[in-house]
């Protein structure tokens, strides 16, 4: 980004640049770069410096989100990293949050939830039936009684 006469601050409009303005702060906000006065420039790091961060979140690796198997956006606030999608996240979880789940015995993992729900779902019931003749239990879908054959 090259300073000109015309410049203005993204934030506020003042004046960057020439005999009369700031010199401004480059920022990176919601994936494009930008330039601030220095006024907004604090108040933009302020601001950032108080939004729940991606970085804090369990699923969080270099600028990628495990859960949501994504690439993250990047704000940049000097030089400062903030991946503020944290703050809409329904996902995001703490590394101690998540130890304390673990530790519970929670399952974590959509995955193995939808896995274990369909275990749930294909088991079989067996039920059994009383021989007249003999008395012992047996599998209702056969025909006779394994123990004495006799017919049902």
């Amino acid at each position: 980004m090259r300073l000109g006469e015309d410049m203005q601050c993204a934030k506020c409009a003042k004046k960057l640049g020439g005999l009369f303005g700031e010199i401004g702060n480059i920022v990176i906000l919601e994936g494009e770069e930008q330039l601030v006065c220095d006024d907004c420039y604090e108040m933009l790091k302020k601001e950032y410096g108080t939004k729940k961060t991606c970085e804090d979140c369990f699923h969080f690796d270099e600028g990628y989100c495990k859960q949501l198997d994504m690439q993250l956006t990047r704000t940049k606030i000097g030089l400062y990293d903030y991946f503020v999608q944290a703050a809409e996240c329904a996902n995001f979880m703490t590394k101690k949050e998540y130890a304390k789940k673990a530790l519970r015995g929670d399952r974590t993992n959509k995955e193995e939830q939808i896995k274990a729900t369909e275990i749930i779902r294909e088991k079989v019931v067996i039920i059994k039936v009383r021989c007249p003749y003999c008395g012992k239990l047996y599998d209702e879908t056969l025909d006779e009684c394994p123990h004495c054959g006799g017919k049902r």
